[in-house]
């Protein structure tokens, strides 16, 4: 089980739903639904309420409450979804089309930051408020065929505690005893122990280093004014070549980009469309598109924050800043959308439902410095945070999903650095020299 914490409360929580194999050693006689569930890793299913509350019972463990569930689902943070807060059939057993299609086994996909697996979609979970009203209690999460409202971690239904529905399933729950809050204080104050003497050798080391740095940083101008004399003539000739070399240097990197130039930065050079599923391939061939990039001109999705940084990088780039995306999309006019000031989205990809993904590169209308796609189709990644927290990235431009009021020049949204979005690429500047 894991330890969830809920404001000042903390309770323990199963991993992932009670499966298949497990139900079997507590009821022998049982069997799901439908033949094709029947394997050992998958959820049970078509369970009552009444059967769910026998089975944790029997495990010294009872139902959570349905405070319990949501907090666990989506953490004190209160995400949508337990992978996030847009929904994304990539990361959940969600939105599937038949009923047959049935769930997953347990903990095929990631768990969320409290350790737990499927809280959104897989099986609706049953939860225990009480004696309920006329025998009707709540479930959970969703299920394997129900989308963005229902799978949320908030979206619950009443169902008679009777009902075997092949689509309910459970998991336990236990409050903490008092050899559990006795143990946990010792492991605390051990970790606050370890922290504690990690800060003192960091502090002695940090020390040593600075003042190893500051005698290297003598030695090294007492060795430079001695030779400075002799070697000024050279030194010449090498910042000579050395610019030569870096301006052709600086040529060939900037080829093909854009170059802004406004009042307010200084000037820099941008990418005319979002890096592509090819582009990004060649960088990293292992590398696979999701379902709704899947296309050598498609936008290059499904890629973190990092990664993202690294493959500027590798090309002797960056990301752009917040300040520069938005300088780079408003143009000199200053237009709202990267395309004129009135919302259009026949100019660009937006409006559209989620699962219509985004469209290849390079489609929509430019703006006045030639750069394509800055508004919808996919957000894009910027180096820069949102909100003073500094823990959430921003991104800009909005996606295909999005309106006039986020898919514009000056709409930021955040996402988690590692998050590994459908809706999310970016683009790559390079500073003037």
């Amino acid at each position: 089980m894991v330890l969830v914490q809920s404001g000042q409360e903390r309770f323990y929580m199963s991993r992932h739903e009670v499966t298949v194999e497990q139900f079997k050693a507590f009821d022998p006689d049982y069997h799901p639904a439908y033949t094709y569930f029947d394997d050992a890793n998958m959820p049970a299913t078509a369970i009552t309420f009444t059967q769910a509350k026998a089975y944790c019972a029997a495990q010294d463990k009872r139902l959570p409450t349905s405070d319990e569930w949501v907090v666990a689902c989506g953490g004190l943070e209160g995400t949508a979804y337990a992978y996030g807060n847009n929904f994304d059939p990539n990361h959940a057993r969600v939105g599937r089309k038949n009923w047959t299609d049935g769930p997953r086994a347990v903990m095929s996909y990631g768990k969320n930051k409290a350790g737990l697996y499927d809280m959104s979609g897989n099986v609706w979970e049953w939860v225990e408020d009480g004696g309920g009203e006329g025998g009707m209690q709540k479930v959970y999460g969703g299920s394997w065929t129900d989308g963005p409202r229902l799978t949320r971690c908030g979206s619950a239904r009443r169902a008679r505690v009777d009902l075997k529905s092949l689509n309910y399933g459970f998991r336990c729950a236990r409050s903490l005893t008092e050899a559990d809050r006795n143990r946990l204080a010792r492991a605390e104050a051990e970790a606050r122990r370890r922290i504690q003497a990690r800060v003192r050798r960091e502090a002695a080391r940090r020390k040593a280093a600075i003042k190893a740095a500051e005698a290297a940083q003598k030695a090294k101008i007492d060795a430079q004014a001695k030779t400075a004399r002799e070697a000024e003539l050279a030194e010449e000739q090498a910042l000579a070549a050395e610019a030569e070399r870096r301006a052709a240097a600086f040529a060939k990197k900037v080829e093909g980009m854009l170059k802004v130039e406004t009042s307010a930065f200084q000037t820099f050079y941008i990418d005319p469309h979002e890096v592509s599923v090819e582009a990004y391939r060649a960088f990293n061939s292992t590398y696979r598109p999701d379902e709704f990039s899947n296309g050598p001109r498609m936008p290059a999705t499904g890629i973190n924050h990092e990664q993202a940084r690294e493959y500027c990088g590798s090309l002797g780039k960056r990301l752009p800043t917040s300040e520069e995306w938005v300088a780079a999309c408003l143009g000199e006019t200053g237009n709202i959308y990267s395309y004129g000031k009135r919302y259009d989205p026949a100019r660009a990809r937006t409006g559209l439902a989620w699962n219509a993904g985004a469209g290849e590169v390079a489609r929509g209308d430019p703006n006045v410095y030639g750069a394509t796609d800055m508004v919808g189709n996919v957000w894009e990644w910027v180096d820069g945070w949102y909100g003073n927290n500094r823990e959430l990235r921003a991104i800009y431009g909005g996606s295909w999903l999005d309106d006039e009021k986020r898919a514009k020049c000056t709409g930021a949204g955040w996402a988690e650095p590692d998050d590994k979005r459908s809706d999310v690429g970016f683009r790559c500047v390079v500073g003037a020299e």
